[in-house]
């Protein structure tokens, strides 16, 4: 394995270990959901997200905002999927974020 392979490896294992629970446990928080199969998938797609733009992960400013947008689309399409407009309902109602980020997902 060259030096390049070996760096990226290790970069992805420092992603999974920081984000895999925060984001899982902010997902399960967000959803409401404690189906684990779903929980796993909506997860693992929402971490393979935020590692195709891994270069704002490892950035110099952190992008926690840019994480939490990312998190609130996959959080909101799968509410949308599951016609659980009660909850979608109660996170308008409750985030601290513009729905501007994810609004567009919501409408039909």
């Amino acid at each position: 394995m060259e030096s390049t392979e070996i760096d990226t490896l290790n970069s992805f294992e420092q992603f999974i270990d920081q984000y895999s629970l925060p984001i899982h446990s902010t997902i399960a928080i967000l959803t409401g959901t404690t189906d684990p199969v779903e929980l796993e998938r909506l997860t693992i797609d929402a971490l393979t997200h935020l590692w195709r733009n891994n270069d704002l992960l490892f950035s110099e400013r952190r992008p926690t905002a840019f994480i939490y947008k990312v998190l609130l689309q996959h959080v909101f399409t799968y509410l949308k999927d599951h016609s659980n407009t009660g909850r979608i309902e109660l996170l308008e109602n409750t985030l601290l974020i513009d729905p501007i980020h994810y609004k567009y997902i919501l409408e039909p």
